[in-house]
């Protein structure tokens, strides 16, 4: 079934219409949340749970999709990554863990689908970013690669907000350091 043909019958019986979207597209819905949720945290019925707000979403937004920007099918791979994503922070955040390697790109909404060029760069700047002493370390994780705030590191650490701030900010002075001496 074509994008217009869903959308009428998304439009006309929206219960008809999402059995055939859900017919269509939720084994790639599933398989782009679940390439995105590590298996450590996150189980089958949470890949399950994350692919049907998904389809949720798309329905609510309905009004939002334009056909001139691109597909259904690259609609729902969109709004996939974003809830998976998401949902990798939130547990992160919960559970305080910090991921490493791919699972920190993961948490970060890195996927390594670019050329070699780019995946050299984030490797370099995991390198340098797991080279930074503690707490340094554990501040940049937090406020850039999970979007923790500043004062929420700062509970969870014991530090002041002012300390947590002066350490992120020369953090980035030694990592853009460290990455200018690697070229």
């Amino acid at each position: 079934m074509g994008d217009q043909e869903l959308l009428d019958a998304l439009r006309r019986t929206p219960e008809q219409g999402m059995a055939a979207l859900m017919e269509q597209y939720a084994g790639l819905v599933y398989a782009v949340v679940k390439r995105r949720l590590p298996g450590d945290l996150f189980c089958p019925a949470d890949v399950e749970l994350c692919a049907a707000d998904t389809f949720s979403e798309f329905y609510l937004d309905l009004d939002k999709y334009d056909p001139g920007k691109g597909s259904i099918r690259s609609w729902l791979c969109v709004i996939a990554r974003h809830n998976a994503q998401d949902l990798v922070r939130r547990r992160y955040r919960e559970t305080g863990v910090i991921p490493l390697d791919g699972e920190l790109e993961a948490a970060a909404g890195v996927v390594l689908e670019s050329g070699l060029e780019e995946r050299e760069l984030r490797r370099a700047v995991l390198e340098a970013v797991r080279g930074l002493g503690e707490p340094d370390r554990e501040i940049i994780l937090r406020k850039y690669y999970l979007g923790e705030r500043t004062r929420e590191i700062a509970a969870r650490l014991g530090l002041t907000v002012s300390n947590v701030d002066t350490r992120a900010h020369r953090a980035v002075e030694k990592l853009r350091d460290k990455l200018k001496e690697w070229g």
